[in-house]
């Protein structure tokens, strides 16, 4: 390293030598510049070198010493508080580490030794040995070797790295900071030598206070050491700066563009490389480049190699075995999205033995994304003397590439570790290092990368919009940017680079002005060759410039010169020139400039094929220059198609390789996408997986097309298939209101026909053979000029040309089928063809006659009518079978019949719970929309598909309510289209949803086979869609940043499938979706846990969820997950005790629909259980036992209706369940598992319970009272009304529920109670197993009943009316002649005297309208006592509405009963004199299954009748203060203190019975009427009941208000109208009622 004449200087300069012996110690300061200096060791080949340290500091440079920059070194370090030794004695690079925790703050001792060939190292004598074979076991020499440098080197040599160093980047150590002393030399000759420094800075003598411990100013972890100027602060291995470290560093980051990298070779210089165990590299990029070099680090065979490939993350490492490569690319993201990744690359070496290590390599991108890789091999560290940061020279070179571009994008906080080495790339090429190197102008910010970057047309119908410099690719045929006009009257230029694998599409396009004779600009790529179409007026020229095809994935350069009518085209090297016929010299043109296709609407010239067949450019482009002057393609594409434009060129997308193409459709592969012909297949969309829409036509129908405007052509592309047994027929003919020309395929005696007329002349081609074999063909039609190809099915094609000069198409119709007769073209069917069209339409069997066929006239006689079907009609780039199915109905005229065949699922997922959702790529319908999809799904509402847009632009489909919405908005205002299907879809059934913009104003909406439309206003046209499109839902964070015009917030829950985005057919469980939650999984499994018989116990109702079900307990008195746990119970004991539960004031509920539940167990045989009051009428439930049955009693507001259980007695001690449903008068009760008992009052009644107040259970008490009346004794548990549970908010103290008196909670229900009845209880009051199946099983409380025959609110006018149209064959009316009572006044409910008024009288209700005659109940009683609706027989689902009325005593009104068909109106034997109650009433009109329509009589057993006690208000007295008693009557016939004798009838007082004779004439009279008029409405209903039948199923329209006023007097069943109606109460009366349909079962 050069003897003392290399240091005199610098010595004198910089250092003042101190000598100090090194047996007395020293401190190292540990700071940049820090070192001490020993004299030189030669060691022999058996010498010895020891010191010892002392140090908190994890890592730091103990010494090193080379041979003057050959290759021999030692260097000894401490590593994270282990001792490391690495040398090199001319057999390559040794490490040997000793220890661990060294850094402990005691006094370590260490040795390194040499024995010829083998080196150790000695830690607290701890020893590790290592042979390395050499040819010379001496190191160094006397004359050459350096000095030895302990805790760091002199700054002049870090300066001269290339020059003095055998190892360069001992530069980069960290400095020790520490104690050293009794460095001492064993020579060759064995003995020991203390040595003395002889040169240092930053050190100071041991035991010296320091002033860094005694004031440490250094923030942020930076280290204090001291120096000549006081206490410093080294910040160097922190993230911040400043004199104290107290400012944050600001992050290193660098553009690279491709041209620029960092590197550092030591092999130039002759330094050894670097070696290290460990390392690791973190770094964060930014870049829209798929592919490039990231970091690449080795020597020879030994590297890491970091790059980007695919969008994804690949390390690829070898330490001289097998390379270990480990990718990161999740299935859900891509790392090319142009935002910050950060990679962070871990490898640790582990020493197995001393032949073999252990290699572990990890990689995590953003610390998501985590992948490993292990390796074994007889290796202990890597060598690395190249490292690269962002690519190379020739980064296809570097060991490992798997890339062959370099980086484009940004890069930063770069920071790579190599044990102890710690090197922050950027920051040290920012500082000018002289160790690494910068290739290129690198810019040390962060720039957007755009000038040179390609753009890339990802469709056919792409095209360009704006100016720019840039690489644009795109990505679809109907993406296209727009331009300025090319302005090149008289002379001008253009030049620009694609790239493409794709044989067609059309480069660019600029029309001419109007005032110009035709003038226009193309470049098209037809067949893979470039074709240059030029016209300035005077006639239009086509150059083909290639000899070769450029469709070979590679870039190729084209430019365009012209002067006047000269000019020359380049493609690459090859040159063509040509002049432009006529005399005009000057190009006008005007209006856009389009790149990669035309936009919607704009016409083309007839010779421009690939802009008539509608074949964009799929591909990249860059470097456009126009007239000198750059165009930023990258900045257009930014503003206008970013979705199908994008700013970067690969051929990454679909791949056949994957064969997406399914039901046998054939796989082209394009340009990052794959093609898929379903030409030959009975299915159509982008991987083959939808139904084509098929047509069948008999002969009089046709499909017609008309373009508007007569269209001139000179390609075309007709492809579809056919089936016929018919061996003649048209198929397509075009007509031309201006011209003769056609194009006509028909079949012929089976075969093929086709004839071209161009001009004057015509030519006709045949193909094919028994074509009439009602198999599906498939035929193919291409005319390119005068050529002409035609393929049947996969034979060989036919080619021949068209006669004459002529090429040009002109045409305006288009006609499948037939030829309609109401054209307007010049082609007409002869007579012959009219007879024969007419003929064949009317006989299926007939045949058009087969003529001969004439290669030269066009008089080929005339062509029936096809008969058959036809699909997949595709023509000029459009599928017009599938947009006339799709509702762009303006240009079709359609008579055919569409089949419906069975839709096709493909690439279904499941989107398992709404916070589901999949990120897909921006949906690319900026100028055009066709979206379709099916989905199924149980859930009504949730959000379908979102995708945001620029500006006030998004689209979104969602679902709301079980119907379809579609909301966008151009930019103009949101719009908003649902579906007009009639039931709702959240069904789960598939359904299709097909979305379509048919021109910029017109949008549709198919759902299934229904079709809305609508028009759009504003001046914007295009959908400028950004970031994501998201299916399923969102993340949660999105909802709350939704238009406010988007209903859903909460995602889709259920199956979707069938995607076809715009012509892309996206997997949404695919590898390639960007972004995917967890819970979509791939395939439609439906319902993962489905409801079944056993799911709820009790009777509990199976709730179906998408993933699981739910039990609802309400009706069950039990609780818990499958309704078998406990409820919260009560005891009401002897002493009597109420609980109330009180609604808030004001927040009194009106309900047309109660649900009551609960539990209990008694002993008693008279009680009210509870009871639900109004709070500002007399509407009221109680729910009571008498003699031991169960009875609820509720009133609306105009009558009581009781309705019990008499067969089941409850006072026996055990544990029973009562069930209530009340549906606006309807009602039914079930006690346990018997039978449903169900009361279906006649006439006008009321249906809504007003203001809900109070609830009491366990007994009533007056508001006014402190006594409780018949108080309950027992258990009542699992009370459940409308939902609320009292006795839980009982349990919690809620203040709304008040407990007074003998009432315990308990803590569980008891088995059975003590029976406490006086008289043993009879046989038939027990409550035994009823015969044959149980009472109830399968019930799920819907039952058959007829309704009052208004459906109305309180506050409605409802006219009773009889309909003869409704009734019920199970139970036929009988008429009952009333008994008359002997009082002339009429029934007291129905006038109360107004006592405001203080005469006449006011309505019974004073929110109803009640109506004189009678109880207008509409009811007649039948001859087993049941009561029946003549107005509403048709079965009924009872809709439980909550109603509150107070309870009043029914009146019993005593009749005999006659069965009209019976002569002498004698009754059946067995039956009795009977009392019409409507509490037995209830029992008896049960729904029973019966199937005849005649009078039944039951014949039971007598018994002594419960007693029933007053109920009903709280006051037991009418307005005129009579006090009424009341007899019941039991369902067996017989009534309390009633004779027995048939022809006799007791009432209760005297005055009630009638003793004239003329009134007794009248009702006979009466009664022979009224039993007529039944017979014939019995005729009627029943001949309308067999002829409405639908399996069992009606539907009841309660709107039609099935009642009347009825023309004969009708029975008063409960004599008395409800006279318990709070006075001044008056509501306005409704004169309509509402429109409420109901389905019953």
């Amino acid at each position: 390293m050069g003897g003392c004449s290399v240091w005199c200087g610098w010595l004198a300069a910089a250092v003042a030598l101190v000598t100090y012996r090194a047996a007395g110690g020293f401190v190292l300061e540990g700071s940049p510049t820090s070192f001490a200096q020993f004299p030189r060791w030669v060691p022999g080949p058996n010498g010895s070198l020891e010191f010892e340290f002392l140090t908190r500091e994890p890592s730091g440079l103990f010494l090193y010493t080379d041979d003057g920059g050959s290759y021999e070194f030692f260097e000894v370090k401490l590593i994270e508080g282990a001792v490391r030794l690495h040398y090199n004695l001319g057999g390559g690079a040794r490490l040997l580490t000793v220890g661990r925790g060294l850094n402990d703050g005691t006094w370590h001792k260490v040795r390194v030794s040499r024995r010829h060939d083998r080196t150790q190292l000695t830690v607290d004598g701890a020893t590790e040995t290592r042979s390395a074979k050499a040819l010379v076991h001496e190191f160094g020499s006397p004359a050459s070797n350096s000095f030895v440098y302990v805790g760091g080197l002199p700054e002049l040599l870090t300066r001269q790295v290339g020059a003095k160093l055998t190892l360069p980047v001992i530069t980069l150590e960290p400095r020790f900071a520490g104690q050293f002393r009794n460095l001492v030399y064993t020579g060759a000759d064995g003995k020991s030598r203390n040595q003395d420094m002889i040169a240092s800075q930053g050190v100071q003598l041991e035991g010296k206070p320091s002033e860094c411990e005694q004031r440490d100013p250094c923030m942020n972890g930076g280290r204090c050491y001291n120096s000549e100027r006081g206490t410093l602060c080294d910040c160097s291995h922190i993230s911040y700066e400043g004199p104290f470290c107290e400012k944050e560093r600001q992050v290193e980051e660098a553009t690279f563009r491709g041209r620029e990298f960092l590197w550092w070779d030591l092999r130039r210089t002759g330094g050894q490389p670097l070696a290290s165990q460990q390392d690791q590299l973190s770094l964060s990029f930014k870049t829209r480049h798929p592919a490039g070099v990231l970091f690449f680090t080795g020597d020879g065979k030994d590297y890491v190699n970091v790059a980007l490939r695919e969008g994804g993350v690949l390390v690829t490492l070898d330490m001289g075995g097998d390379p270990l490569k480990v990718t990161v690319r999740p299935n859900s993201v891509r790392f090319d999205d142009n935002q910050w990744h950060t990679v962070t690359v871990h490898r640790t070496v582990k020493e197995i033995n001393g032949h073999t290590s252990f290699c572990t390599l990890s990689v995590s991108v953003d610390g998501l994304y985590t992948e490993k890789g292990t390796t074994a091999g007889p290796f202990s560290q890597l060598s690395s003397s190249r490292l690269n940061l962002a690519g190379a020279d020739v980064p296809a070179l570097l060991p490992g590439a798997e890339t062959r571009s370099n980086f484009v994008g940004c890069l930063r906080k770069v920071e790579y570790r190599a044990d102890s080495i710690r090197l922050d790339l950027i920051r040290m090429a920012r500082e000018g290092s002289p160790l690494l190197h910068v290739s290129g102008k690198l810019d040390f910010m962060c720039l957007e990368v755009e000038a040179g970057v390609p753009v890339s047309f990802t469709t056919q119908e792409s095209y360009l919009d704006v100016p720019g410099t840039g690489l644009v690719k795109f990505t679809r045929p109907d993406a296209v940017l727009v331009l300025p006009s090319w302005e090149a009257p008289r002379q001008g230029s253009i030049s620009f680079k694609m790239r493409t694998t794709e044989p067609n599409g059309l480069l660019m396009y600029n029309s001419g002005a109007v005032s110009a004779q035709g003038d226009f600009f193309a470049l098209e790529l037809l067949e893979g060759h470039i074709y240059l179409h030029l016209n300035l007026g005077s006639g239009s020229r086509r150059v083909k410039a290639t000899n070769r095809r450029v469709d070979d994935g590679f870039w190729h350069e084209i430019t365009l010169n012209r002067d006047s009518q000269a000019g020359r085209i380049t493609v690459d090297e090859g040159a063509n020139d040509f002049t432009t016929p006529g005399d005009s010299h000057q190009l006008d043109l005007e209006g856009a400039l389009y790149l990669g296709g035309v936009g919607v609407g704009v016409s083309v010239p007839p010779e421009l094929w690939t802009g008539r067949l509608g074949l964009g450019y799929v591909g990249c482009m860059r470097d456009l220059v126009i007239n000198g002057q750059a165009s930023d393609l990258t900045t257009y594409a930014k503003k206008q198609d970013s979705g199908s434009i994008v700013k970067f060129c690969h051929s990454d997308g679909g791949s056949c390789s994957s064969s997406p193409c399914m039901h046998g459709g054939t796989c082209r592969q394009g340009w990052g996408r794959f093609v898929c012909d379903c030409s030959h297949t009975t299915f159509v969309g982008p991987t083959c997986g939808k139904d084509a829409a098929t047509l069948s036509f008999e002969g009089n129908q046709y499909f017609k097309v008309t373009a508007g405007d007569e269209s001139s052509t000179q390609a075309e592309d007709i492809s579809f298939r056919f089936r016929t047994n018919r061996p003649a027929g048209l198929l397509v003919a075009t007509t031309s209101s201006q011209s003769s020309d056609k194009i006509e395929l028909a079949l012929q005696s089976g075969m093929l026909r086709l004839t071209v007329k161009l001009g004057d002349r015509d030519k006709v081609v045949h193909a094919g053979n028994g074509l009439n074999d009602h198999q599906w063909h498939t035929v193919h039609l291409v005319r390119r000029a005068t050529q002409i190809t035609l393929q049947v099915d996969k034979e060989a094609p036919v080619q021949d040309h068209t006669m004459g000069r002529h090429s040009i198409l002109q045409y305006r119709d288009i006609h499948i089928g037939m030829v309609h007769d109401n054209s307007t073209s010049k082609w007409r069917p002869t007579s012959t063809y009219s007879s024969l069209s007419s003929s064949s339409s009317s006989t299926s069997s007939s045949s058009s006659v087969p003529l001969s066929p004439s290669p030269t006239s066009s008089n080929q006689g005339p062509v029936a009518p096809f008969i058959g079907q036809m699909q997949s009609f595709y023509m000029n780039g459009e599928y017009l079978f599938e947009m006339a199915r799709s509702g762009h109905g303006e240009r079709f005229e359609v008579t055919a019949e569409f089949g419906k065949g069975a839709r096709i699922i493909h690439h279904p997922v499941t989107f398992k719970s709404r916070s589901a959702f999949v990120a897909l790529p921006q949906l690319k319908a900026y100028s055009s929309t066709n979206i379709y999809f099916q989905f199924k799904t149980l859930q009504p509402n949730g959000l379908i598909m979102f995708n945001g847009g620029k500006g006030h632009d998004f689209l979104a489909i969602e679902l709301v309510n079980g119907h379809i919405h579609l909301i966008f908005n151009l930019g103009d205002r949101p719009v908003r289209l649902r579906d007009n299907n009639k039931v709702a879809l959240n069904d789960n059934k598939w359904h299709a949803v097909t979305v379509s913009r048919p021109s910029k104003r017109q949008h549709t909406l198919m759902v299934d086979d229904n079709t809305a439309k609508v028009i759009s206003g504003g001046s914007n046209g295009n959908l400028d869609l950004q970031d994501f499109l998201y299916l399923g839902g969102l993340p949660p964070e999105m909802y709350t940043s939704l238009p406010r015009h988007v209903e859903s917030r909460t995602g889709f829950e259920g199956c979707i499938a069938s995607l076809d985005l715009n012509g892309e057919a996206p997997d949404p469980a695919g590898k390639d979706v960007p972004l995917i939650s967890s819970p979509v999984f791939p395939g439609c499994d439906g319902p993962s846990t489905k409801c079944h018989r056993n799911a709820c116990a009790n009777g509990g109702t199976c709730v179906q969820q998408w993933n699981s079900y739910s039990c609802n307990c309400d009706m069950t008195s039990f609780t818990g997950p499958t309704c078998s746990d406990e409820s919260t119970a009560y005891e009401f004991g002897g002493g009597a005790g109420i609980m109330t539960f009180q609604y808030p004031e004001g927040r009194w509920p009106d309900t047309r629909r109660d649900l009551l539940a609960l539990g209990f167990m008694t002993s008693q045989e008279d009680a009210v259980m509870l009871r639900l009051d109004s709070a500002n009428s007399n509407d009221y439930m109680e729910l009571e036992i008498v003699d031991g049955n169960i009875f609820m009693v509720y009133n609306m507001g105009t009558e009581d209706h009781p309705i019990g259980e008499v067969m089941a007695k409850v006072n026996d001690g055990i544990y029973h369940v009562v069930r209530f449903i009340r549906s606006g008068s309807n009602a039914t009760v079930q006690i346990d598992d018997y039978e449903v008992r169900s009361k279906n009052p006649k006439g006008h009644q009321l249906s809504v319970f007003n203001a809900q107040s109070r609830l009491q259970i366990g007994g009533r008490r007056a508001r006014r009272s402190t006594s409780i009346e018949r108080p309950f004794r027992g258990i009542i548990s699992g009370l459940v009304l409308n939902g609320e549970r009292p006795l839980d908010l009982a349990a919690e103290r809620d203040p709304r529920v008040n407990v007074r008196g003998d009432v315990h909670l308990l803590l569980s229900v008891p088995k059975i109670l003590p029976v406490q009845s006086k008289d043993e209880l009879n046989y038939w009051q027990r409550t035994p197993p009823l015969p044959g199946p149980k009472p109830g099983d399968g019930d799920d409380l819907v039952f058959s009943g007829a309704g009052s025959g208004c459906d109305m609110d309180d506050e409605d006018e409802c006219i009773p009316v009889f309909d003869t149209g409704s009734g019920d064959d199970l139970i036929t009316p009988v008429y009952i002649p009333p008994t008359m009572t002997t009082v002339t006044k009429p029934p007291p409910h129905h006038y109360i005297p107004n006592i405001d008024v203080g005469v006449g009288s006011r309505p019974c209700d004073d929110e109803e309208d009640c109506y004189n005659g009678g109880s207008g109940s509409g009811e007649f009683n039948t001859d087993d006592g049941a009561v029946t609706d003549l107005e509403n027989g048709d079965d009924v689902e009872l809709v439980n509405t909550v109603t509150n009325q107070p309870l009043v005593v029914p009146e019993v009104i005593h009749s005999e009963e006659r069965d009209p068909l019976e002569p002498g109106g004698k009754k059946d034997p067995g039956s009795g004199p009977t009392t019409t109650h409507s509490f037995f009433a209830v029992t008896e009109s049960t729904t029973t299954s019966t199937t005849t329509p005649t009078p039944r009589t039951r014949t039971r057993p007598t018994t002594a009748p419960p007693s029933f006690p007053s109920i009903g208000p709280q006051t037991d007295y009418d307005d005129n203060g009579n006090d009424y008693s009341h007899e019941y009557e039991d369902t067996f016939g017989e009534t309390t203190g009633v004779s027995n004798d048939p022809t006799k009838v007791r009432t209760p007082n005297a005055k009630d019975q009638i003793h004239s004779d003329a009134s007794g004439s009248i009702a006979l009279v009466i009664s022979i009427i009224a039993g007529a008029l039944i017979i014939v409405i019995l005729i009627i209903l029943l001949i309308l009941k067999f002829k409405g039948r639908r399996d069992g199923t009606y539907k009841v329209d309660e709107t039609k208000n099935y009642e009347g006023i009825p023309t004969v007097p009708t029975p008063m069943v409960n004599g008395q109208g409800n006279g318990n109606i709070k006075p001044g109460d008056r509501r306005p009366v409704k004169k309509q009622s509402k429109d409420v349909k109901e389905w019953y079962v």
